[in-house]
């Protein structure tokens, strides 16, 4: 009998899903995944980092099917991913998954919208390649011998995937885009690791997605991969990524960002919040901030005055100090106009950040922080085990509405992002083209003018 490696059993499971068959509920949460990634598209649209990948994808990749969103072109289907999934991860506020410690949103959306318009699938089919592309990374990612918090190091195995369900791809070729990806793609190192966690790099995963697809279009001409890449326990724990296929649908364990900013920092933010408001406090009436958190979060650049926005995503006493001043607003999202303000580096240092023994091991089930706060009069304490977004928390299609809105509104017209809302919700029975109609527009000018001036 012939040896089975992990990616024929991702492949054969990917090519074979039914997405007629599909639960209602895994469906809806397809949904929201596409909603949130669109929303932190329009917000990441105008950043340095997206323009610069703008103007670099669109000399390369020329004369396509597929929109950049909010661009007003159309470029070959890896192109338009490449911008449209770096606008979706600049900013920090995509969707995450606890057991590969990432963000597959942003890597296997803008795929699956761009090959869609190359190859005319239904929203049904791009629904399932959604699922199927969520479902095979995270596998991917939680196989990995955990050396590295990177994204990019197993997003381009869903661009791969998502591709090949659109593109009709068989069992063997998607087994050896997946061989192929898993030598081509990115393999980087922790990013906490880095000195500079202020560049436009950031995770890598755009260009996962560039790699991914890529080894899609090689394998459909017959290139080869090692198939047992997946199988080599030098990187990933052998047959672990195809264990319980079958059993569920990963995807129903995304987690959703309100802030822009690494989600280790999330739950100290709303510590704090919680604080300020119970106790009526102002910037000013606080003295000092501990924060007790996991090790991974202690571990983070938490420069009191950030050179840069994606620096400034990474740092708890910063983000910590946006909030105490202006609300948590300012992380909502967090713009360039926000760096090297005076204020949130007064408060930002008075944060002393450390590790608590104690919540190590709750890492990465939860990302905790507990937030103790001086005054000149008293001490007050917060806990937060599972910020906004969690998969078990109360947050559903009406809060990410209420995300999207408050991204998109000061960016494009209302009645287009409520129509935009629309399309998604109605993407299984209407199809992709009233959605990208919709994407693919410039950005409104009025609109985009109303935000220059709100940041000056």
């Amino acid at each position: 009998m012939s040896q089975v490696w992990t990616t024929d059993a991702l492949a054969e499971w990917s090519v074979g899903l039914d997405g007629g068959g599909l639960p209602d509920a895994v469906i809806a949460k397809a949904e929201d995944c596409i909603l949130d990634v669109i929303a932190c598209a329009i917000a990441g649209r105008q950043s340095e980092a997206t323009k610069r990948v703008m103007a670099m994808a669109s000399a390369q990749y020329r004369d396509g099917p597929a929109g950049t969103w909010f661009g007003g072109n159309h470029l070959h289907a890896t192109g338009a991913a490449f911008i449209n999934s770096t606008a979706a991860s600049i900013l920090d506020l995509d969707d995450g998954h606890r057991l590969p410690c990432g963000h597959p949103g942003a890597a296997v959306v803008p795929t699956a919208l761009a090959v869609a318009q190359e190859t005319n699938a239904s929203g049904l089919d791009v629904l399932a390649a959604v699922i199927a592309g969520y479902e095979v990374c995270t596998r991917i990612g939680g196989s990995e011998h955990r050396i590295a918090y990177h994204t990019g190091n197993w997003t381009g195995f869903g661009a791969a995937t998502t591709a090949a369900r659109l593109r009709g791809m068989d069992t063997e070729s998607l087994a050896q885009a997946l061989a192929v990806t898993a030598y081509h793609g990115p393999r980087v190192a922790d990013l906490t690791l880095s000195t500079d966690m202020g560049a436009n790099v950031k995770e890598s995963i755009p260009w996962s997605v560039v790699a991914g697809l890529n080894a899609a279009d090689l394998a459909a001409q017959g290139f080869t991969g090692c198939r047992d890449a997946l199988d080599i326990d030098e990187r990933f724990v052998p047959a672990q990524a195809a264990a319980g296929l079958g059993d569920g649908f990963l995807i129903m364990r995304t987690y959703f960002k309100r802030y822009s900013a690494c989600r280790w920092v999330h739950a100290a933010v709303e510590a704090l919040m919680q604080i300020m408001a119970e106790q009526n406090l102002s910037a000013l009436d606080i003295e000092s901030v501990r924060v007790e958190t996991f090790h991974q979060a202690a571990s983070l650049n938490n420069l009191v005055d950030p050179p840069s926005l994606e620096s400034a995503q990474y740092s708890i006493p910063y983000c910590l100090g946006l909030a105490a001043v202006y609300g948590d607003q300012a992380l909502t999202p967090m713009a360039d106009d926000h760096l090297h303000d005076h204020r949130a580096i007064a408060f930002a240092d008075n944060v002393n950040v450390i590790c608590d023994d104690a919540l190590i091991d709750s890492f990465p089930a939860t990302v905790p922080s507990r937030v103790y706060v001086e005054t000149s009069s008293a001490a007050y304490e917060a806990f937060i085990e599972r910020p906004w977004g969690e998969p078990d928390g109360p947050t559903g299609r009406t809060d990410l509405i209420d995300k999207f809105h408050t991204l998109a509104d000061e960016r494009i017209s209302k009645a287009r992002a409520s129509a935009i809302i629309d399309a998604v919700e109605n993407l299984k029975d209407d199809g992709v083209d009233p959605l990208m109609t919709l994407l693919v527009d410039p950005m409104d000018a009025a609109s985009t003018e109303l935000q220059e001036a709100a940041h000056g």
